[in-house]
């Protein structure tokens, strides 16, 4: 489903937008779950398609599936302290049909992100078909478990962070995210949310720049993400995974 389809999803439900007069606009969260949902659902194939043996390969890919996974796990923090936490204390009874979910959700996926960083390092050093067979089932679990926690995120509590969570709050939270983000990927990253996001709100996000750097840096940006997919999925235009 794209980010203007969950949009309209979410509207037909008989929620409210997520952004308008009133309302936060809280569609970046869509851009950044975009991308979550690609990279990590078309991980277990990059690594299923190494070489056994390969490490210099391994070497590549597994640098790859860290950096996304540590980008989640750093997504998912920041959203439990900064938008959760204040959202329980101000509309507890909108939460109430949510909490056990919510949490839920987040230590499945929590409990999934532990084991990657130790399977992803086994599989590195040893570049074995079998360490990256056991890597690739375990993106694959984890890829399973992000889609049904974005899912319900997106058309069930955006709406109420659209709703109850400040403007400041919102820019603190992008601005939380963005910073995990290494340097060396900055025009990659932008890269991946000219790709596939909701171009409204990147240009949304674009205004913020000044002149020269809206000139400048979409085309970069754009390069600079082709190479980063060829080199990780064989191609420049990575196809989100089936059913996503």
């Amino acid at each position: 489903m794209t980010e203007t389809e969950m949009t309209r999803a979410v509207a037909t439900a008989g929620e409210p937008a997520l952004h308008g007069t009133g309302l936060t606009d809280v569609r970046m969260m869509l851009v950044a779950h975009t991308s979550f949902r690609r990279e990590i659902g078309l991980a277990p194939a990059a690594v299923r398609a190494v070489r056994d043996g390969d490490r210099r390969r391994a070497g590549v890919v597994a640098d790859h599936v860290l950096l996304f996974t540590s980008l989640l796990h750093h997504h998912h923090t920041i959203e439990d302290e900064v938008l959760w936490e204040p959202l329980l204390e101000r509309v507890p009874d909108r939460l109430a049909p949510l909490v056990h979910l919510m949490e839920s959700q987040h230590e499945v996926v929590a409990s999934l992100l532990d084991q990657v960083p130790a399977a992803t390092n086994r599989w590195r050093a040893s570049a074995a078909a079998t360490d990256g067979a056991e890597l690739a089932d375990l993106l694959t679990v984890l890829s399973a478990a992000l889609v049904e926690h974005l899912e319900a995120e997106e058309t069930r509590l955006l709406p109420i962070m659209a709703r109850h969570v400040t403007a400041a709050e919102w820019d603190h939270f992008t601005e939380l995210g963005m910073s995990s983000i290494p340097k060396r990927m900055t025009l990659v990253g932008f890269g991946m949310m000219l790709y596939e996001g909701d171009p409204d709100v990147i240009a949304l996000e674009s205004a913020k720049l000044s002149a020269p750097v809206r000139v400048v840096l979409p085309p970069l940006a754009r390069r600079s993400f082709r190479r980063y997919a060829s080199r990780i999925h064989g191609t420049p235009s990575p196809l989100p995974r089936a059913g996503f």
